[in-house]
Formats: C-alpha cells, sequence, structure tokens
C-alpha cells in the first residue's frame, strides 16, 4: 500500500495538469513578447538568486542580453540591456561576450554611455586584449566626438597588438588631428612624429601636421579679413593672402583641401562631421 500511494499522488497530479492544459488550450493567450525587457534586478538581488556567484550573475545578465532579437528598436528594452551589461561587467570584468555585446549593440541603439562602461572596464581589465580598447576608442571619436580620448585608448590598443600596431597608431593620428582645438592637435602631432622610429608612420604624420599649420595660417588669415571687411567673407580663398600673416595659399598634402562647416568655421574638408550637418 505504502508504493502504490506514491504512485496515485503523481498519477492524480498528472492527470490534473494534463486536464488542465486541455481546458487552457482553446483560451487566448497573452501578447508576451519574450524578446523585449522590462526588469533590472538590484545587484545585490542579482547576486543572491546566483547563490552569491558574480561570475553566475554577470552570464545570466548577459544571457538576458543575448536572447533580445536584433529586430527590436524600442528604447525601453535597451536601456534595460544597457544596465544589465554594466552590471556584468561589474560583476565580472573579464567577460569576453559581454563587451563583444556591447560594442556591437548598445551605442548604435542609443546607449552610448552604457556601453562605454562596458567596454572601459573591459580594457582595464584585459590587459592582453586590444579590442576592448580599440572599440572603446572607436566609439569616443564616432559617437562621442572626444577626439583626444580616442586617441589615447587607440594607442593603447596598439601597445597590446604590435602587429597591428602601425594601423592603430595611423588612426590615433587621425583622431589627434580632428580634435577641436587644433593648436593642441599640432602638438601631439609634432610630439609623436619626434617619437616615432617608423619611416612611413614619420612620413604621414608629417603631412597630418603640415595640413594643420595650414589650417591655423587661413583661420589667421580669414579672422583678419573679416576684421576689415566688416565680418564678410571672401569671394574666393585667394583673397586672404596678404593677412594675417599669410603669403602663399597653403596646399593640403593629403588632398581634401580647405572648407567652411555650417557654422562658418574653416576646417580641413574632411573633417567636417556630416551628420551634424543633415
Amino acid at each position: 500500500m505504502s508504493i502504490w500511494r506514491p504512485l496515485l499522488v503523481a498519477a492524480l497530479c498528472w492527470g490534473a495538469f494534463a486536464y488542465s492544459g486541455l481546458r487552457l488550450h482553446d483560451h487566448q493567450r497573452l501578447d508576451q513578447r519574450l524578446e523585449v525587457l522590462r526588469v533590472r534586478l538590484p545587484l545585490l538581488v542579482q547576486l543572491l538568486h546566483s547563490g552569491g556567484d558574480p561570475y553566475l550573475a554577470a552570464s545570466l545578465n548577459v544571457f538576458r542580453s543575448v536572447v533580445v532579437d536584433t529586430s527590436v528598436t524600442e528604447r525601453e528594452t535597451y536601456r534595460i540591456q544597457g544596465q544589465l551589461q554594466v552590471d556584468a561587467a561589474r560583476l565580472n570584468p573579464f567577460h569576453e561576450d559581454n563587451y563583444y555585446l556591447a560594442a556591437a549593440i548598445l551605442p548604435w541603439n542609443g546607449q552610448v554611455e552604457a556601453g562605454q562602461e562596458v567596454l572601459l572596464k573591459a580594457a582595464q581589465a584585459r590587459t592582453w586584449d586590444m579590442w576592448p580598447a580599440f572599440y572603446y576608442a572607436f566609439n569616443a571619436m564616432y559617437f562621442e566626438r572626444d577626439m583626444t580620448k580616442a586617441g589615447q585608448w587607440a594607442e593603447i590598443a596598439a601597445q597590446r597588438h604590435p602587429k597591428n600596431a602601425p594601423a592603430l597608431r595611423s588612426m590615433a593620428a587621425a583622431w589627434y588631428e580632428r580634435q577641436n582645438d587644433s593648436a593642441v592637435a599640432l602638438d601631439v602631432l609634432r610630439n609623436m612624429h619626434a617619437q616615432s622610429t617608423d619611416k612611413d608612420f614619420r612620413q604621414l604624420l608629417q603631412a597630418r601636421i603640415a595640413r594643420l599649420e595650414g589650417l591655423l595660417a587661413l583661420r589667421a588669415a580669414l579672422a583678419d579679413y573679416r576684421q576689415q571687411h566688416q565680418g564678410k567673407l571672401p569671394t574666393a580663398w585667394e583673397q586672404l593672402i596678404g593677412y594675417g600673416g599669410l603669403t602663399v595659399f597653403p596646399e593640403d598634402p593629403l588632398g581634401a583641401g580647405y572648407t567652411l562647416d555650417a557654422s562658418g568655421e574653416l576646417q580641413v574638408a574632411d573633417h567636417i562631421d556630416i551628420r551634424k550637418q543633415e
């Protein structure tokens, strides 16, 4: 009797479950969109749910982020995903999937700050890995428009991967050149030129130095011209010769030339951020 009683109870439970399933089969289901995110638990609660294991808690957050469908465009989902991935980075900054996912998804969906926090923690923890430093540098350039930060982290990425160092340092030089303060950028490029032992890289740096020197000379000439002509712009750039100490119109050694941006500031043509003018 003692053997059959548990079996009978199990059979009754299974029967009740099956009957409930049949009764619910024709009922309308709630529209549960499993690909969206709504809840981010406090960090302490996440740890408790993971038995105090921070690595497990981090992995669970990354898993929740991975299952978000790529077709989702809802802002709230990506806001929560950003929080989950930041939590994962705090719990385990070494998590490789977390920083890859952050680089690929977060900044492109309006979560630049969260993406950068994940990448920074990964770059600081994974000192052998060039990629989080590189992605952090790229986002600083493309999304944050902070060329100094971009150049600094591109150099860190270069130090971590000697094989790709020339290309990374070339990017760093280009990003330094694009920062808002052209005089500071010029000093940085000159220092890089003085310290570099790579012949081709020094040649590229010299070209970038020359184009910034030309830009600063043109800006000085333009300021002098406008001061003497009631703020008017010249109808041709050659009219700037003789103003601000300009004796000859500078050529851009990289071929882009110089032009005015949407705000009326003289820039190297390929430095203008098209997105800001649309």
